[in-house]
């Protein structure tokens, strides 16, 4: 992660954010969906950082003068209450939008998954589908302790979520209340606090 400005002598200019992926950091993630994903939330609905352009294992973004938050702070009641109108305003994010967006990469040709249609609506499938049969192959490999397969026990958990996702996949209308868009890993490191908080009117969108 870079830090881009240029110090000008009769103007400002902004700073921008470098973000440069590691080889392999796509064989999890469809660093093209991600990409569209960001763009659509940051320009439809105001969320996230702008996307300024973006290449094959990079993009360039918007700079939020900020702090993250810490374990403290997201227990204060005034910042907490931010932290649940952030979240009400993410999960009003049209999931159709999401949907739509078309993407390429790893994960989207899996012709021997029994639920490979049911689950393009269910986006956790598809990740765990991505990293389940390398994860199982690299604790295959001779330098890998026995202790560490047994704690792991991938084929366990492997058991369980086939075990889950079939319940799941069978109570498409009735599963939950409604779908949303999440962002599933918003522990407070994650989650920022503007130091101007000039980003909006409202209190709540200095996080």
């Amino acid at each position: 992660m870079f830090f881009i400005s240029c110090k000008a002598t009769n103007q400002s200019a902004e700073t921008l954010l470098l973000r440069i992926y590691r080889p392999s950091s796509g064989s999890l993630i469809s660093r093209t969906r991600e990409l569209r994903t960001l763009h659509l939330i940051s320009t439809r609905y105001n969320i996230g950082p702008r996307i300024y352009g973006t290449f094959e294992n990079g993009r360039i973004e918007q700079y939020f003068d900020s702090v993250a938050l810490t374990s403290t702070d997201i227990r204060n009641p005034k910042i907490s209450g931010w932290i649940a109108a952030r979240m009400a305003e993410l999960h009003s994010v049209d999931i159709t939008d999401i949907d739509n967006i078309t993407f390429g990469g790893s994960n989207t040709h899996n012709p021997d998954h029994l639920a490979t249609i049911r689950t393009r609506r269910f986006e956790i499938a598809k990740c765990v589908k991505s990293w389940l049969d390398p994860a199982e192959q690299v604790l295959a490999l001779p330098g890998v302790t026995e202790s560490l397969r047994q704690e792991l026990d991938l084929p366990r958990f492997r058991y369980e979520w086939d075990k889950y996702l079939a319940w799941a996949l069978a109570r498409p209308k009735t599963f939950g209340t409604r779908r949303v868009f999440t962002h599933n890993d918003a522990q407070y490191g994650n989650l920022l606090r503007l130091k101007d908080g000039s980003e909006g009117l409202n209190d709540h969108r200095q996080v």
